[in-house]
Formats: C-alpha cells, sequence, structure tokens
C-alpha cells in the first residue's frame, strides 16, 4: 500500500510538473509570437530583397515551432498564414516567372515550391478565420451559409480575412487544374466581396488588386471579364496613389497581357522601374519586389504576346 501511495504521489507530481511546464510553454510561445508581430513591419520596411529573403525562411520555421507548442494562437496563424503566402508571392512567384521559357529545371522547382507554401498559407488562414464558430461551421457547407457567417466577421477582422483571402486565392490559381479548387472559387469571391464592404481601401486596394488579377487572369468561360478587371485594377492604383507597385505591376501581368495591349504593358512596367520604391517607405521591400518583377516582365514579354501586328491575324503555322 505504501508503494501504491508513493507512486500515486510520483504521478501527480509529474502530472503537476506537465501541466505547470505546458502552460509556461504556451505563455512563452504567445509572448515570442506578440514579438515577431510587433517586428513584422520592419521587415516590411527592408531594402535589401536578398536580406529578407534569407531572414525569411528562418522566420518561418520559427514560427512553425510555436505553432507545435500552441497550435490555435491567434497571432502563430496569422503569421503564418500571411508569411508565407507573402514569401511565395513575393520571391517564389519571382524566381518561377525568371525560369519561365529558359530553365526548365528551375521553373519545375519554383512552381512546386510556389505550390506547397501556398498550400501551407491556405491550410493556417482556414485554421485563423475557424477561430470564428460561425465560420468553423458553413466554411464546408453550402455556399449561402458560407456568405452568411462572413457577416459575422466586422473592421477588426480585416487583416485575418484579407491574408486567409490572399493565401486561398494564390492557392487556386496555382490549381487550376483541379476540380476541386475550381469548386472553391465562389468562396473566396465572397470573402473577397465582404472585404469590399468593410474597406475597399484596406491593404493599398488589396481587394481591388483580387479582383483585378480574378477578372484578368481566366478566360470569359471561367469568369474573366477585362473590363471589370482593369476597373479594379485601376481603383486600386488610385487608392494608393500609384505609390504601391504591386498594382500596376499586377495590371500589366494580368490585364494587359489578357487583351494583349502591349503598348500598355510596356508603360506600366517601365513606370514603376522608374518609380521611387521608397515613395512608400512602410512596403519597401514589395516595392523592390515589384521592381524586380516588372523587369522580368519586360524580359519575357515575347511569351505573353503574340508577333502579330497590331490589328493582324498571326498566320497559323
Amino acid at each position: 500500500m505504501k508503494i501504491q501511495k508513493v507512486f500515486a504521489s510520483l504521478l501527480g507530481l509529474a502530472l503537476a510538473f506537465s501541466i505547470i511546464s505546458c502552460g509556461i510553454k504556451k505563455v512563452a510561445t504567445k509572448a515570442s509570437a506578440q514579438i515577431f508581430y510587433d517586428a513584422t513591419p520592419s521587415i516590411d520596411r527592408e531594402d535589401d530583397v536578398e536580406l529578407a529573403e534569407q531572414s525569411s525562411l528562418g522566420f518561418l520555421k520559427m514560427l512553425e515551432g510555436f505553432y507545435f507548442q500552441n497550435p490555435k494562437d491567434h497571432d502563430v496563424l496569422f503569421l503564418l498564414t500571411k508569411s508565407y503566402a507573402g514569401y511565395a508571392y513575393g520571391f517564389t512567384e519571382n524566381e518561377l516567372l525568371a525560369a519561365k521559357g529558359s530553365d526548365a529545371a528551375a521553373y519545375a522547382k519554383a512552381e512546386a515550391r510556389a505550390k506547397r507554401f501556398y498550400t501551407r498559407a491556405k491550410d493556417y488562414g482556414q485554421q485563423l478565420l475557424s477561430n470564428n464558430s460561425s465560420y468553423a461551421k458553413a466554411k464546408e457547407g453550402p455556399l449561402d451559409e458560407f456568405q452568411k457567417s462572413l457577416k459575422t466577421f466586422d473592421k477588426t477582422d480585416l487583416e485575418d480575412l484579407f491574408w486567409a483571402g490572399f493565401a486561398w486565392g494564390n492557392y487556386l490559381n496555382f490549381n487550376k487544374d483541379s476540380t476541386d479548387a475550381i469548386a472553391e472559387l465562389p468562396r473566396v469571391e465572397a470573402l473577397f466581396n465582404r472585404i469590399l464592404e468593410l474597406d475597399e481601401s484596406y491593404y493599398y486596394g488589396g481587394p481591388h488588386l483580387f479582383f483585378g488579377a480574378f477578372y484578368g487572369s481566366r478566360p470569359k468561360l471561367l469568369g474573366g471579364d477585362p473590363d471589370k478587371s482593369k476597373m479594379h485594377f485601376e481603383k486600386a492604383i488610385q487608392i494608393s496613389g500609384g505609390k504601391y507597385l504591386m498594382g500596376p505591376v499586377s495590371e500589366a501581368q494580368y490585364y494587359a497581357v489578357q487583351v494583349q495591349d502591349g503598348a500598355l504593358y510596356d508603360r506600366l512596367l517601365n513606370e514603376v522601374l522608374a518609380a521611387d520604391a521608397a515613395a512608400l517607405p512602410e512596403q519597401r521591400l514589395s516595392n523592390e519586389l515589384a521592381k524586380r518583377r516588372a523587369k522580368i516582365l519586360l524580359d519575357k514579354k515575347s511569351m505573353f504576346f503574340s508577333q502579330a501586328e497590331p490589328g493582324k491575324t498571326p498566320k497559323k503555322k
């Protein structure tokens, strides 16, 4: 009996220490995540692209360590969503475009990484939004119920909605061959419509940039609409005063290519190259990456436009 009591006491102490240790880890994780959250503006302001890229990967792995300690922490989920999606968009997609048509192996590697990073970002974003119980119940239900759940988000939820939607939308863009992914398009569209309702100017006209690409990156049979694409891009550029350079780059990449307007393509991208990336210091890194993308797109122009003269139909081979 005494031995049993000793074992019972030791088991109780072990459980107590385990609970205390778990609690300490969660507190430490939350405090660390808050520090990282507060530090993100310094990354956005970075003017050295290589330094930002190298430090981002370590940042991501550290965040995933925090996630395993406390998988429901809001700040951790938000940072993982934004950071994975931002890294894929800013760095990996530039690598993808640079390799297009010239290095098949590098292109395949960058494409696989972009898919992998956007998948992770989308999954973390869904966990983030699922902290809202209404959304969690409706996210896989009928579309009308999903739309109703979005009404439970307000302006205080804008950054969660935007980055979860940004990750989701780009995930779908890299999975166009998936019928399951195509079926999710109306939900992403509904999510960004909610962001538009709450604040169309959020993140330098971010919801308008989404819809500009949304309508400009697909044929009419799949919901493409050049007029709507142009309208949304112009609205986004107006909102940022032209200082957020990813706006005109995206208009060139999606709208100008869709309507085969080579002159507009050249003008927009050359204006970005001539622009001052420091004009929007809080988004210096994004602007530096936009300038790099503009240079790549100009170099690859022949891959996006037919060689026919204006008004003439290309000869059939």
